[in-house]
């Protein structure tokens, strides 16, 4: 009878390994065939585990909301960009969706366009365990762990190829009409709570305005520019969402104009009204801007902390 119980016990262990490894190989090819999708970026393209192990998924699969708006305009250097990667890779934990976005000037072939959308999935909330066998269960476990691999190499490839092809030669910027185009779509999210990282230089070089003169920033006058946007319609409603910005007024050094617009020298004040105009801008808009970085990151991408 002993026997017969440690016969079992190897049966049984080996059909468990036997589901896996099947489980495995399914959720592989499901996530492997995921970006060929027409609708890329238009909808999850990240497969659910939930949906490939019969399981009801949860009533809110995900509470935040990362979303990258990266500037085709803006060539960053390597340093910055491995920032913004490892700043979005942060982010990417159990109950997120994420949107990947890309813009330039709506005109010259560059437009905004959704790259990609995804949602790392929860886990088992510890109510529903007891109701949930334990092969679904360890299965269900087996393939989260194979989507957040998943969802931060489509992060990271995503954003690495768009900056790879990002270029400071084209001549046009329309930064806030990006920014108000995304955000209804931020405002009416469901997550509890949700973030805007922006990658981008913040210089506008529009038919409104433009923050540049002389081949480098101008001190921009900040009340006037935003009377510029308010009079243009480019003000958004973020819905309250936190705001970082990533790579304020990076530029190339300037081929004419002084020695110090040639080695790329910034002027402290235009920097300082740079900043102040967007976090003017936000705060008509219903965002918050938490971080400018000049052009990096002082503190890193987070989400709001909450009482």
């Amino acid at each position: 009878m002993k026997g017969h119980h440690i016969a079992s016990g190897f049966l049984w262990s080996g059909m468990v390994e036997h589901v896996l490894r099947v489980i495995r190989l399914t959720v592989a090819v499901l996530l492997v065939a995921a970006p060929a999708s027409a609708w890329a970026g238009l909808v999850n393209d990240v497969p659910s585990c939930y949906a490939a192990t019969h399981i009801a998924p949860p009533a809110k699969p995900y509470a935040h909301l990362i979303y990258i708006l990266m500037d085709q305009t803006v060539k960053l250097p390597p340093a910055l960009e491995q920032s913004a990667v490892n700043n979005a890779l942060r982010m990417l934990k159990p109950g997120t969706k994420f949107v990947i976005a890309e813009f330039s000037a709506f005109s010259q072939g560059h437009f905004l366009q959704v790259v990609h959308t995804g949602i790392v999935e929860k886990p088992l909330a510890p109510s529903r365990i007891g109701s949930t066998s334990m092969v679904a269960a360890r299965h269900l476990n087996v393939c989260l762990g194979m989507q957040y691999g998943f969802a931060r190499k489509m992060v990271a490839t995503s954003m690495a190829s768009i900056m790879e092809s990002s270029t400071s030669s084209l001549d046009q910027s329309d930064i806030m009409m990006a920014m108000k185009t995304v955000a209804p779509a931020i405002a009416r999210d469901p997550a509890a709570q949700k973030v805007l990282f922006a990658i981008t230089d913040g210089l506008e070089n529009s038919s409104v305005t433009t923050f540049y003169g002389n081949g480098t920033v101008r001190v921009i006058n900040p009340a006037v520019e935003m009377g510029k946007a308010i009079r243009n319609h480019l003000i958004g409603n973020f819905g309250g969402a936190s705001v970082y910005v990533l790579g304020g007024a990076v530029m190339p050094p300037a081929a004419t104009g002084t020695l110090a617009a040639r080695n790329g020298y910034r002027d402290p004040q235009a920097l300082i009204n740079l900043k102040d105009f967007w976090r003017q801008y936000f705060a008509k808009s219903d965002g918050k801007l938490m971080e400018f970085g000049e052009p990096a990151l002082v503190e890193p991408v987070a989400y709001p902390e909450t009482h």
